[in-house]
């Protein structure tokens, strides 16, 4: 496989926004209201993260989240038994230390794990990276229409199994009503505006339709097309796209989506881009 990429380097820093501003809220709640206010703060912003890895798993099924999710809630707890009006210095006590210490160390090493192993990896770059793989002609024609791709042979069960299957695999995020399912490719980083409703409507994000008659449909938004190094042929692209996901519902069809996972972690692209 070419390692030759079309996309362009990610230099987004929007996934670490978070870490990011935990630690100077923090800082600050404790230096203005004092460390009790301060530890509270940070157990209210652990809980929150926890809550949205914990939607974000009842939105995909997606099971690493709930290990992100854990990992909030957990240490929001620990950090408010720490908080002096709960009691004695925790870290005193032997138990407390060999609990929070252990915590530490399990889900530090669980996280590295799900990581490395790209569990928690939203495969949108992956998606455009295949896409463009065998596109060599440029072009200037970009426009804001769905192109029709085709017509597949499917069942409505197939093809819900199918947007299950995309989902759990952080591959596409479904958005289903009673006349398709419509895939949403989300690349690191855009998972909080999407699923937090932030980016607006779907229907101008890049996505890939399945109607209940068998018909494809791509649509590929300007921001995502001009992510690539070169102005890629349009008509080119989005028939890529959209042969792209049919491959990987005939994969699934046959019981072989992992295939279509394989090809994704075969790209090697880095763990958080």
């Amino acid at each position: 496989m070419s390692l030759v990429r079309k996309l362009k380097p990610d230099r987004s820093i929007t996934g670490a926004l978070f870490p990011l501003l935990i630690l100077p809220i923090f800082g600050i709640s404790s230096l203005i209201f004092g460390i009790r206010v301060g530890l509270i703060v940070l157990a209210a912003m652990m809980w929150v993260f926890a809550l949205f890895y914990l939607y974000i798993f009842v939105r995909t099924w997606n099971w690493p989240q709930l290990a992100v999710s854990a990992d909030g809630a957990y240490f929001g707890c620990m950090l408010l038994v720490l908080e002096p009006h709960f009691g004695l210095n925790r870290m005193e006590n032997m138990e407390f230390r060999a609990a929070y210490f252990t915590g530490l160390v399990f889900f530090g090493i669980l996280l590295v794990f799900l990581a490395v192993n790209r569990r928690l990896k939203w495969r949108g770059r992956e998606i455009f990276e295949l896409a463009a793989e065998l596109i060599e002609e440029v072009g200037n024609g970009y426009t804001s229409r769905p192109r029709p791709v085709g017509k597949v042979e499917y069942t409505p069960e197939q093809l819900r199994a199918f947007a299950r299957f995309c989902a759990r695999h952080l591959i596409a995020l479904p958005y289903i009503t009673s006349k398709n399912i419509t895939l949403v490719p989300i690349k690191m980083g855009e998972e909080f505006g999407r699923l937090l409703g932030l980016s607006g409507d779907y229907r101008d994000a890049t996505w890939v339709n399945f109607d209940v008659q068998g018909e494809v449909s791509v649509h590929i938004s300007h921001k995502d097309y001009l992510d690539y190094r070169e102005p890629l042929a349009f008509d080119q692209l989005c028939n890529s796209l959209g042969e792209l996901f049919i491959e990987f519902l005939e994969l699934h069809t046959k019981g072989e989506g992992v295939r279509a996972v394989d090809r994704m972690d075969d790209l090697r692209l880095g763990i958080f881009s």
